[in-house]
């Protein structure tokens, strides 16, 4: 690996420090936190529960250059189940070897399938006996994604393996949240990710939500009020079909306001695009709402479609039953 600069991170902490919202004075400390994560010096588990491995895919395309996509090419991890070159008993072998020493990292990407603990094995064995003793030791737990901070996918009403989230299984257990962050959207940022961890190791534990622990300079404000249409919805100009620039997709089914995430900022693929400026209803992805309930689609103009086919249908059969 090159050597990288103090000057070059110094750069990138202050770049860090811009995207979260945090004035130049935090700069130095970032940098410092982004050079623990880059050399090694913080021990890193990143284990997957039910999930697709999105978040870990996400957090790989991060375009460069940036603080980001350095930190992803050159992260040192202990162990990840899709990275590791290890594989069976001697995964198994580092990974308990890792837990038995406190103060790691833990991330965790994916659901916890506590109503069918066979639903997720980790070399033959319940996600669950490895997942307690890894969380009991950690310095920081960090649920990463959707699925993991709420349940998700996994989780989805009438969902056979009773998938919850990682807060939730720490509550069953009865273990500590204090040391929890929770980093979600469907998949979770990479500048979110690598943002909350590098604060906690030069600052500590970020400021954050008491419910959900999501780290706030991150999951503040919602979609709506940070979105470039509001003046459209305040105007009530709304947009009767998918594709349109100008005017304010709430009627479309737009979940801004029950959204808290900062993509109208940070926006996707290297700031190239997101949900709404792909004329696009935002389908809430950071919300614990997100795939809940099997009655509330992404796009709810096909709502109205369906209940007026449904209309037009019974209209039909009621004036060919009266000739």
């Amino acid at each position: 690996m090159n050597q990288i600069s103090r000057r070059e991170f110094l750069k990138m902490g202050a770049s860090l420090a811009a995207m979260i919202g945090l004035g130049p004075l935090y700069a130095p400390a970032l940098a410092e936190g982004l050079q623990e994560i880059v050399y090694g010096r913080v021990r890193i588990l990143w284990l997957q529960g039910q999930s697709c491995t999105g978040c870990s895919v996400s957090l790989l395309d991060s375009a460069s250059p940036g603080p980001v996509s350095l930190v992803t090419r050159y992260m040192s991890l202990a162990f990840h189940a899709t990275l590791s070159a290890a594989q069976g008993q001697v995964a198994m072998d580092m990974i308990y070897q890792l837990v038995q020493k406190p103060g790691y990292v833990l991330i965790f990407e994916g659901a916890v399938p506590m109503g069918m603990p066979r639903a997720s094995l980790v070399n033959d064995k319940p996600l669950e006996e490895l997942l307690l003793p890894a969380v009991q030791n950690a310095g920081v737990v960090i649920a990463v994604g959707t699925c993991a901070t709420y349940g998700g996918m996994p989780a989805a009403e009438g969902n056979p393996t009773g998938a919850a989230s990682l807060r939730k299984f720490m509550e069953a257990k009865r273990l500590n949240t204090g040391n929890l962050l929770a980093v979600p959207n469907c998949p979770a940022p990479p500048e979110s990710l690598v943002g909350s961890l590098a604060y906690y190791l030069k600052l500590g534990m970020p400021p954050k939500d008491p419910q959900f622990h999501r780290p706030t300079m991150f999951y503040s404000r919602s979609v709506h009020a940070e979105c470039p249409r509001y003046h459209y919805y305040q105007n009530s100009q709304f947009a009767s079909d998918f594709g349109d620039e100008h005017n304010c997709l709430f009627k479309l089914g737009c979940l801004g306001p029950i959204s808290f995430s900062d993509c109208p900022r940070r926006q996707w693929n290297d700031r190239t695009n997101w949900c709404v400026r792909a004329n696009s209803p935002c389908i809430s992805c950071s919300s614990e709402y997100f795939c809940a309930l099997k009655d509330v689609p992404f796009f709810r103009k096909g709502e109205a479609y369906r209940a007026l086919k449904k209309t037009v249908n019974k209209s039909t059969e009621s004036k060919s039953q009266g000739e």
